[in-house]
């Protein structure tokens, strides 16, 4: 019995041949994943803007078991985290990203924008 070729990975695959073709070009898919972030996150404070308008332009609208002022201080307080929190959301990854790509070459880090 012969004895297959050790050079070869599989059977009947060989080691020398054409590179494989690009299938996916990143750089798009990433464009179009943060455009379509900033829409939702532009989409998310148009509509904190107007609940704050109509809570704003109807006086007598309170959260039940507070006073307008302390409902007001309330609204204040989740907009504010709010706001915290669609920050964090972009931020973190992007901090993550780069603790990542500290461990990677000079000529991969220059293809990445953080």
């Amino acid at each position: 019995m012969e004895k297959p070729d050790r050079r070869s990975l599989l059977p009947g695959v060989r080691d020398a041949g054409p590179p494989p073709a690009v299938v996916i070009d990143s750089r798009a898919v990433i464009a179009r994943a943060r455009r379509r972030a900033a829409v939702r996150d532009v989409l998310d404070l148009v509509l904190l803007l107007c609940v704050d308008g109509l809570f704003l332009g109807w006086p007598r609208a309170h959260v039940p078991m507070l006073g307008r002022e302390d409902s007001l201080l309330a609204l204040l307080a989740l907009n504010g985290a709010m706001v915290a929190f669609l920050w964090l959301v972009r931020a973190v990854p992007r901090w993550r990203a780069r603790r990542v790509a500290a461990t990677w070459c000079a000529a991969e880090r220059t293809r990445v924008r953080f």
